[in-house]
């Protein structure tokens, strides 16, 4: 019997996603089954493959869920799956739009005001419709990770896979967590960590395309927001009239004053922020990004901690009195904060706003020690030689011994005094940037033309290949298995 593989395709590369179902079925022999997010999708897909009959609509499933028993069924499932329904929710930026406390001007949601029960109800009805899309499947591909497919997907004995950046460049690797790592690429680490002699890498760092794209990309003028707007406008009015706006979500042109505010935003912090050379060459710094919210890299990535005030709050009451802690702002984020979020940091004794236009890496020079959440700036500053402090639970670096993980006020009082003391060697250093850079390679591809492809209307067939080779490379298992059978 073949092996049967699950593709769900949403959004996002929809010809990648087609093509690596083709070559499956044709190259590798397997058993294919695409799910569809909804109709649209589905009608996309049919152009771009013929004559397939299995596939599955996810939208289209309606699972039986009786609201006499919903508690009796919600504690089954928790038990059944391992999973906390509370986390699921937290992790899902309409279910859990309370948590939201650092990005108060977020637009609001309809789903984010229903009572608990109902959105106990969302939540089983998305699982079940997993239990049916994914009966009989061993391996499922996505472009992100689904905590709740996953969860259904690992009771039954199944592997879940998702094609994602490695933070370097465009190479790209196959994650099989739910937090975008993979236990090869974490062993590698480990295992390049626990070598006596370090691998001499003069690899320089190839800085991620898609983090660069969005500074890049980010305009604050009047001009830049109206032209956004009518684009906002344009297909929210659109979608209105055909009746194809999202149920319970977005209220209409909900996004729209964010664009505005965005350049009022900007421009205060611009007006109260510093240049690295501003700071008192007699001062230890501390440089800490805050996160585009509300995003998967916060939300999923780093479910146990994700507020960053407190995160700020912590450093700061850790600091010695000749530090200071550098906040930068993430370019598509001065729209959801409020400008009395950025007051509250500015009255902080010691606390400055870093200027928006200067970028990242500069402060990363300057700083002693870099802190964050979860995201790139921890890999840059591994890179650069900086100590960091990371509050993120499943970040790769965390392995490295340059990087210090926390998970309390306590831990990071110790971290600072610690990181500050300047004890790490030049060596842990260069280990820490040598096991990272090594186990980074050894675990990825190259894939340039992925950041072209996002909205892809052709079969991506060149890159499906490259991708599905190095699959079959990192896990021989799925290919050995399926021709032993």
């Amino acid at each position: 019997m073949k092996k049967k593989f699950v593709i769900f395709i949403g959004s996002e590369q929809k010809g990648l996603l087609c093509a690596i179902a083709d070559i499956l079925e044709k190259k590798y022999n397997f058993s294919v089954i695409i799910i569809a997010r909804d109709p649209s999708v589905k009608k996309h897909i049919d152009k771009l493959l013929s004559r397939r009959e299995n596939d599955i609509v996810l939208s289209d499933i309606k699972p039986i869920v009786s609201n006499d028993n919903l508690l009796d069924e919600a504690c089954d499932i928790e038990k059944r799956y391992n999973i906390n329904l509370a986390m699921l929710m937290s992790e899902d930026r309409a279910l859990g739009q309370g948590y939201f406390s650092n990005i108060e001007k977020i637009p609001d949601i309809i789903r984010a005001s229903w009572p608990h029960e109902k959105k106990i109800l969302e939540l089983i009805k998305k699982i079940k419709k997993y239990e049916i899309a994914l009966k009989g499947a061993e391996y499922f591909i996505r472009v992100w990770p689904d905590k709740c497919a996953t969860a259904v997907l690992n009771a039954n004995g199944g592997r879940s896979f998702s094609l994602t950046s490695i933070k370097y460049g465009d190479r790209f690797f196959w994650s099989d967590d739910n937090f975008i790592t993979s236990k090869k690429y974490i062993d590698r680490i480990r295992k390049n960590i626990s070598l006596k002699k370090c691998t001499n890498t003069n690899t320089s760092y190839q800085i991620d395309y898609d983090g660069e794209k969005v500074n890049l990309d980010a305009r604050y003028t009047i001009s830049n927001a109206i032209k956004i707007f009518f684009k906002i406008f344009y297909n929210d009015t659109k979608n209105l009239i055909r009746g194809m706006r999202k149920k319970d979500s977005y209220h209409y042109l909900g996004w729209a004053p964010s664009l505005f505010r965005s350049i009022a935003n900007y421009r205060y912090v611009k007006s109260n922020s510093v240049f690295p050379s501003d700071i008192n060459k007699n001062y230890r710094v501390c440089f800490f990004t805050l996160h585009m919210e509300p995003e998967v890299a916060l939300l999923n990535f780093s479910p146990e901690f994700n507020n960053s005030f407190e995160a700020i709050s912590w450093i700061s009451k850790s600091l010695p009195v000749n530090a200071m802690l550098v906040i930068k702002e993430q370019a598509n984020s001065f729209g959801v904060r409020s400008k009395w979020y950025y007051k509250q940091l500015k009255k902080i004794p010691n606390v400055m706003l870093a200027d928006p236009e200067i970028h990242s890496w500069k402060w990363i020079d300057r700083a002693d020690i870099v802190a964050t959440i979860t995201g790139t700036i921890g890999i840059e500053s591994v890179y650069f030689n900086k100590p960091v402090i990371s509050f993120g639970r499943h970040q790769v670096i965390n392995y490295l011994p340059t990087v210090h993980y926390v998970s309390n006020f306590a831990e990071t009082r110790d971290a600072v005094t610690e990181l500050l003391s300047d004890n790490i060697s030049e060596e842990d250093f260069h280990k820490s940037r040598s096991a990272l850079t090594k186990a980074q390679l050894d675990s990825s591809f190259d894939l340039p033309e992925y950041k072209n492809s996002y909205d892809s209307s052709q079969i991506e067939t060149k890159m499906a290949k490259i991708a599905l080779e190095n699959m079959f490379s990192e896990h021989p298992y799925l290919y050995k298995k399926q021709v032993n059978e």
